[in-house]
């Protein structure tokens, strides 16, 4: 046999390339076997999380939607008329005649409680794998309530976070939120009603009733804050009726006192990791140039 034959070449070159290419697939389809196994699990573990967190918001997420959008036209018609102290209880008035402040209160509560619903749903689920969209939305719903429970909101202000005057404690304030459900469900207003006749909720109570009517205590400021992050919220998540324009906001900024706190807030922001979100820059942005 001469190795110089073409045929013969070919034919050794030939089986070197089979054998070359049996050995490389010998190597490497453990290799790639594993990685793809690998990759599979992770991508399923992916998919069925993100599935199950999906489906854990959509659960409560029009009911929060719909109370959001109740709370927020509050929140307006609260702006304009603090002066006419329809949310004060003076001395001698019978809570159960003071419609504005228990649907104030009222409105706030559920608000919360949903958020909690849904908190709750993910509890063992792994949020950190979520879509942009969906994480986004949990950050929204983490933030909300530390506003009103972490005293660093009012850095530089003096105030004293060991006495709960414009803040509530947070153990607190997941109990009160906590209360508004029995039985799974939703307290309704006259059942939240009759446990307030019943002094129940009273430093809900108390803390709206004692907010002033100039738009210049600390709790305004607080509320105010949450307020214009509200309708960001509402502005990424909500149906088109229940959006506000930039101009809107602006123009309701515009009407308002410079917000204290906004500076304290927007570091709760960036804490959230909501700095870079759209509408919340939109909704600080106006509140900040004011």
């Amino acid at each position: 046999m001469e190795f110089t034959d073409p045929k013969v070449q070919s034919a050794l070159i030939a089986a070197a390339v089979t054998i070359a290419t049996l050995l490389l697939r010998a190597i490497t389809k453990p290799i790639w076997e594993r990685n793809f196994h690998k990759f599979k699990l992770e991508s399923d573990y992916t998919y069925d999380q993100r599935k199950k967190i999906k489906e854990a918001i959509s659960k409560y997420k029009v009911p929060l939607l719909n109370s959001a959008e109740s709370l927020n036209h509050r929140l307006w018609n609260f702006s304009k008329n603090a002066p006419q102290a329809w949310h004060i209880q003076r001395d001698g008035e019978n809570i159960s005649d003071k419609y504005y402040l228990l649907s104030f209160c009222y409105r706030f509560l559920l608000f919360f409680s949903l958020c909690r619903k849904i908190d709750l749903e993910l509890v063992y689920l792994d949020s950190t794998v979520s879509t942009k969209k969906d994480l986004d939305f949990l950050k929204y719903l983490k933030f909300f309530p530390q506003i009103f429970s972490d005293t660093e909101i009012f850095a530089g202000t003096g105030y004293n976070p060991s006495v709960a005057t414009d803040h509530f404690f947070s153990d607190e304030f997941r109990e009160l939120v906590r209360e508004m459900s029995s039985d799974d469900r939703m307290l309704s207003y006259s059942e939240f009603k009759k446990k307030v006749e019943e002094k129940e909720f009273t430093h809900l109570i108390t803390y709206f009733s004692g907010i002033s009517v100039d738009h210049s205590c600390l709790r305004w400021h607080v509320l105010n804050s949450f307020h214009f992050i509200l309708m960001a919220f509402l502005n990424d998540y909500g149906y088109d009726f229940q959006k506000t324009s930039k101009e809107k906001i602006s123009d309701l900024a515009k009407s308002l006192p410079s917000n204290r706190l906004i500076k304290n807030a927007y570091t709760f922001i960036e804490r959230a990791c909501l700095n870079n979100n759209k509408e919340v820059r939109n909704a600080v942005s106006v509140l900040s140039s004011v």
